[in-house]
């Protein structure tokens, strides 16, 4: 059985995959103030809670799957108010010419087709695991990235069918 996670392993944790957390978080809430504040609390929770990991792919899934859960209960407050949508749009340019309207995009679909072609396409994760780490079906997932695609197909002006 592994061990259980000392202060260094939670900072090597958080080297190797803040950019990862950041990310999740950012899909899930739109705003890159409580991306911030997420990915704190991710890594918080994780030196406080000590868990024990089998792999790091399943570290890494239980960060991203934290920062998702996060993002879900912030965006469901009383206290959050909708935001402009000009930092989301700094945030499509910093991705590079060719990528900004792609991103842009993305990050204007609903928040669970948002979080579904994030994990599927950004991360790699298969359907099924993207399920697990959204408490969703494994059809549903597939029908949020089918719903996805679609939307991006209309908003960037793809091929009529």
């Amino acid at each position: 059985m592994p061990e259980r996670e000392t202060a260094k392993d939670v900072f090597d944790a958080m080297q190797r995959y803040q950019d990862d957390v950041y990310r999740a978080a950012l899909m899930a809430t739109g705003n890159f103030a409580d991306a911030e504040d997420i990915l704190q609390d991710v890594f918080l929770q994780y030196y406080q809670s000590h868990p024990v990991f089998a792999s790091p792919s399943h570290e890494k899934a239980w960060l991203l799957r934290c920062a998702i859960n996060a993002g879900h209960d912030l965006r469901r407050s009383i206290w959050v108010s909708r935001r402009a949508d000009a930092e989301l749009d700094s945030f499509a340019e910093s991705a590079g010419e060719e990528h900004s309207d792609v991103l842009r995009a993305v990050l204007r679909l609903p928040e669970a087709y948002r979080t579904a072609v994030y994990l599927f396409y950004f991360e790699g994760y298969p359907v099924k695991q993207i399920a697990r780490m959204t408490n969703s079906t494994e059809s549903a997932v597939e029908k949020r990235l089918s719903r996805a695609r679609a939307k991006l197909k209309k908003q960037l002006g793809g091929d009529s069918p």
